[in-house]
């Protein structure tokens, strides 16, 4: 990735979302890494086999927990995802899922797209204690413009946000738990907009807010990418 960046050629990395597609087969594990997957998101909307889901599928017949967090077969999915070097991302996890899962990986983890609890109790927000366990297994939390996440909706029950909105929930992170452990995310595909970075193209905007709060080249930098690159190494550097 970072020759194609070096040549200006665009890159684009594979992940997959869902556990549920493991099913209960532990080489899709292998299997994903071998084919160029660089992380594993545990589960998404509704409980899978492996871990619980902030957001439970009532309609698929979910209780507010399954696991208690993370399965059995949750946990050892993590220790194998360790082994063959696949990051684990904790988006979409229940808290006790995600704590368990930030306590019991050997490498860092990451929260690939969510934002804070203490500024929009959003149950697929991260609340400050959350954040004290990314730092303490030196994660990473990439705030994520989904207008939803960051506010909450208006007197008319329509949710509208700004990049400056966006850039409260950063630097929310960064006073609990420092600029090394958190990152930007768009969503787009996932529904994610704001005023001011509706598409690609306005990704300047978002640098723009950033340097009008002080920020310099090298913390952008690592809001950016850095940090995000950081775990990704570790997680390589550890597998085995």
């Amino acid at each position: 990735m970072e020759a194609s960046f070096a040549a200006g050629i665009p890159a684009v990395l594979s992940a997959v979302e869902n556990g549920y597609a493991m099913g209960h087969d532990l080489g899709r594990i292998a299997q994903w890494r071998e084919l160029g997957a660089i992380y594993l998101t545990l589960t998404h909307d509704g409980h899978n086999a492996l871990s619980d889901s902030a957001r439970p599928r009532k309609n698929l017949g979910d209780g507010e927990s399954e696991h208690g967090g993370l399965s059995a077969l949750g946990r050892t999915a993590i220790r194998e995802m360790n082994r063959v070097g696949l990051m684990l991302d904790g988006s979409h996890v229940s808290k006790d899922g995600m704590m368990q899962a930030a306590a019991l990986s050997r490498v860092p983890i990451a929260v690939t797209h969510t934002a804070c609890a203490a500024l929009n109790a959003h149950p697929r927000n991260l609340d400050d204690e959350q954040l004290d366990a990314l730092r303490a297994c030196g994660g990473v939390a990439q705030i994520t413009a989904v207008a939803s996440f960051l506010k909450a909706p208006g007197a008319n029950g329509v949710t509208q946000a700004s990049v400056a909105d966006l850039v409260d929930h950063v630097e929310h992170a960064i006073r609990r738990i420092g600029l090394d452990h958190v990152g930007i995310s768009s969503d787009f595909d996932g529904g994610g907009s704001v005023v001011g970075w509706a598409n690609a193209a306005e990704t300047r905007n978002v640098t723009a807010e950033l340097e009008r709060r002080g920020y310099g080249p090298r913390e952008i930098g690592l809001l950016w990418s850095g940090n995000f690159l950081r775990v990704w190494r570790q997680v390589l550097r550890g597998a085995g």
